[in-house]
């Protein structure tokens, strides 16, 4: 997949920089200089066709000469360029290919240079772009661990690893690693390591790849892929139970079609068995459509072992360059389809599927107003035919794009500042005491520290993920009380008092109908420690859904779900045994299944997951308020 970006520029860092950069002005400019003033001195003394030779001669040479100068001193330009940045808060990136590229474009967009960034291949056409801009570069083979001795561990805020190969960006990851651990730094290490291979991504997360840090040392390694990204990115703007309330509210099976084989496809199908848990356990049956469906069916349930206990899958085996694909009515029209994704990895594949759909399925639909299914198709490049078919919803209904590089590669998705905060934050609140007010001051250090020791932790490394996990099913819990969340300027504390008001207004009567005061729950939650401590003898069941008829029991179910399938789809097991290292577990089954005292009481889990979204969102600058709602399009006739 080749990344084409805007080529958005600065002035140079250096009048050196400028010369070179107007190359050609500079040695016209010195040459005839040099040819004027060696001509007038020699004419004098020597007969034309001498003099002419001479200021040539002298013009070629001083040229030559001012060129190599100028390319010196370039090179110890940037060098007291990168000296600078290493001396301020800066990030480091490890290779310059393709998603580092377009990570440093938009960061040129943003007017942000405080990057260092390390290129083996010197002739990369990219490294003046980003030198001339300002940032610094170190050319050389970036496993000579000499290259590494300038690292300042203490000033970097991350370092992006992205060499073009999975292998490479694991290996340089756990030498960088191995490095820091060598120094007396004790300042946090976050590494973004780029992996598209979900099986190497699983490895890496395990303790054969990270070793051990020392003590005082924090770890923070976190892997980024594309591919992961951009489906995140479309389940950010679209809901798996499509646009509006009819299946939320209901308990309809409904239904979406993949076309891909991929690793987009991959990663679409992993975001939405991660997410697709509803109030009401609508049934999700995902249909796979290609030449070699099958085949690719077997290949997602050997990459998600457990897939099947999460949501169905259908494989249709058709080639979509046969007429055929496009006729087959009782999928394009099956009724609750709430989206068509066409997401392979080859975009000119997807926007071919895209158009026959147009044309040869959905034409008549589209003319009379009545299609309501969404189709999406995968787009890297063509970001201005992006805007084109997005906007114009006149010509092109329910037909859009996503996956843009230029909007998946920013810095906010990469180093996934966002989801990280809040992610921290329910690990932070995780077994403890419920505090209905718990606010933190971000900006206090020792605020800080706490949150970040008890993340780094790399011995609750799957914890984590699982937290980032329910991060991303927050849109889902606040669309079902028919609230959504917006960015504010407002401060935290304004924020949270709104943010709760707001909340506790829409779940008063539930709470009431089922006794769940803040008080009951903070007396609750004082029995948590007990199945820490091995005396699940002693615990006292004070409350367990049984009837699930309220919205706020439902989103209880729910959230277990999207925990069981967040499980299920990275290789656990049930168990009457829980093995953490063998991936058992022993709540990996229905909320209604829980019989012993220890697996009840885990449900103040999925209480906090609802009754802390005033408190994460606010930290996070969202302010909570209500849906508006979407009356449906009427065509008028004219």
């Amino acid at each position: 997949m080749e990344i084409k970006m805007a080529n958005n520029t600065k002035k140079s860092p250096s009048f050196v920089y400028y010369l070179l950069e107007k190359k050609a002005i500079t040695v016209a400019t010195v040459c005839i200089s040099m040819f004027i003033l060696r001509f007038v001195l020699a004419y004098p003394e020597k007969n034309l066709i001498s003099a002419l030779g001479s200021a040539i001669e002298f013009a070629s040479i001083v040229s030559a000469s001012v060129i190599a100068v100028l390319i010196y001193f370039k090179d110890a330009v940037n060098q007291q360029i990168v000296k600078r940045i290493l001396k301020t808060e800066h990030i480091t990136v490890f290779g310059l290919g393709e998603f580092n590229s377009a990570l440093l474009k938009n960061e040129m967009a943003s007017n942000n240079s405080r990057y260092v960034i390390f290129e083996k291949n010197k002739q990369n056409d990219k490294l003046d772009l980003f030198r001339k801009f300002g940032m610094g570069v170190v050319e050389g083979d970036v496993f000579n661990e000499k290259q590494l001795d300038i690292l300042n561990f203490k000033d970097m805020e991350c370092g992006v690893i992205s060499l073009g190969n999975d292998r490479l960006n694991i290996e340089l990851a756990t030498l960088i690693i191995d490095h820091y651990q060598k120094t007396s730094a004790q300042d946090s290490l976050k590494l973004v390591v780029h992996i598209i291979n979900q099986d190497l991504n699983a490895l890496f997360h395990q303790k054969f790849l990270i070793p051990e840090s020392k003590d005082k040392q924090q770890l923070d390694i976190q892997t980024f892929s594309f591919y992961e990204e951009a489906a995140e990115a479309f389940f950010e703007n679209n809901c798996a139970e499509g646009e509006g309330d009819k299946i939320l509210n209901s308990d309809e099976d409904y239904h979406m079609v993949v076309a891909g084989d991929g690793e987009l496809a991959f990663n679409i199908i992993y975001q939405t068995a991660k997410l697709a848990h509803l109030p009401n356990e609508n049934k999700l049956t995902i249909h796979l459509i290609d030449k070699n469906a099958s085949s690719f069916k077997n290949r997602i349930i050997k990459r998600y072992p457990g897939i099947l206990n999460v949501i169905g899958l259908d494989a249709i085996d058709l080639d979509n360059e046969c007429l055929t694909y496009f006729e087959q009515e009782e999928l394009w029209f099956k009724n609750n389809l709430t989206h068509v994704i066409v997401c392979y990895d080859d975009e000119e594949r997807n926007l071919n599927i895209a158009t026959d759909l147009f044309n040869k399925t959905y034409l008549a639909s589209i003319g009379n107003d009545t299609l309501t299914t969404r189709i999406s198709f995968g787009s890297f490049n063509n970001y201005n035919m992006s805007k084109i078919i997005d906007n114009d919803k006149d010509s092109f209904k329910q037909f859009f794009t996503f996956a843009d590089v230029k909007s998946i590669c920013t810095r906010e998705n990469v180093l996934d500042e966002e989801h990280e905060l809040i992610a921290k934050l329910i690990h932070n609140g995780y077994a403890e005491r419920f505090e209905p007010m718990e606010q933190y001051s971000l900006d206090d250090p020792s605020v800080l520290k706490m949150i970040n020791g008890k993340w780094h932790d790399g011995l609750k490394l799957h914890d984590k993920l699982s937290n980032k996990s329910q991060s991303l099913h927050i849109d889902m819990k606040l669309k079902a009380l028919g609230l959504k969340k917006v960015k504010s300027k407002n401060t935290a504390s304004e924020l949270l008092q709104s943010n709760l008001s707001l909340f506790n207004e829409v779940l008063k009567k539930d709470r009431e109908l089922l006794g769940l005061s803040d008080e009951f729950i903070q007396d609750y939650s004082l029995e948590l420690p007990k199945i820490w401590d091995g005396n699940s003898g002693s615990i006292q069941v004070k409350y367990f859904p049984s009837e699930y008829h309220c919205m706020l029991e439902k989103l209880i179910r729910s959230e277990h779900n999207r925990w069981n399938a967040f499980h299920f789809l990275n290789g656990w097991k049930y168990s009457e045994y829980k093995n953490k290292r063998t991936k058992y577990h022993d709540c990996l089954i229905p909320l209604a299944e829980f019989v012993k005292p220890e697996h009840k009481l885990t449900v103040i889990y999925d209480l906090y997951s609802i009754l802390y979204l005033p408190n994460y969102l606010a930290n996070g600058g969202y302010e909570i308020t209500k849906k508006s709602i979407s009356l449906p399009h009427v065509k008028l006739a004219i």
